[in-house]
């Protein structure tokens, strides 16, 4: 289903993958669904697979959790390193449908969640400054119908600027704010 692929980690060495599959036909269906996480080389994390059963119009949401990952790659503002996690549907053996969905492996810890008289954030167990930035996505005579190209340029504005953190402001941003932010490790 459309923004139906979930992944968060707990720890650093264990993803949990919640994905919405949907069967549109009127037909009972029976699929592989395989999850497959890569490294930015493309190189085989882990691979999950499972088979469903679908009746006519049904959804269901998969749950699934990754084996050990042993010494992951993690994404911090200066290496925003990103997994790619594949997810797919098989049809007798032929994919039908897939989606890559890009992931970075963190642990992140407020300071309202601890008991420990430290106030600073941590990013994978190490402080961080939150430098912000509001983005209005406005520009005089287009509001916020940008391009990709525009979208990307100002992004790069504010990594250049020294911001490492982002807040939406009054409206959804456009899609792909949220890929480059990412990439940017923002």
């Amino acid at each position: 289903e459309p923004f139906g692929v979930h992944i968060w980690n707990k720890n650093t060495n264990f993803l949990n993958m919640e994905t919405e599959i949907k069967n549109y036909s009127n037909s009972v269906e029976t699929i592989e669904f395989v999850s497959k996480l890569n490294n930015e080389n493309g190189v085989a994390v882990f691979r999950l697979s499972d088979t469903i059963v679908l009746q006519p119009g049904e959804t269901k949401i998969i749950k699934q959790t990754s084996p050990e990952i042993k010494n992951p790659y993690l994404w911090t503002t200066e290496r925003p390193y990103l997994y790619q996690l594949a997810s797919v549907i098989k049809r007798n053996g032929v994919t039908t449908d897939e989606i890559t969905t890009p992931y970075g492996i963190r642990s992140v810890s407020w300071p309202v969640f601890r008991n420990d008289g430290d106030n600073t954030f941590k990013l994978n167990g190490k402080p961080v400054f939150l430098n912000g930035v509001c983005e209005y996505e406005h520009m005089f005579g287009q509001s916020h119908a940008f391009s990709e190209e525009q979208i990307k340029a100002r992004v790069e504005q504010i990594k250049n600027a020294g911001f490492n953190a982002f807040r939406d402001a009054h409206q959804p941003h456009h899609l792909s704010y949220q890929n480059y932010w990412d990439q940017y490790g923002i």
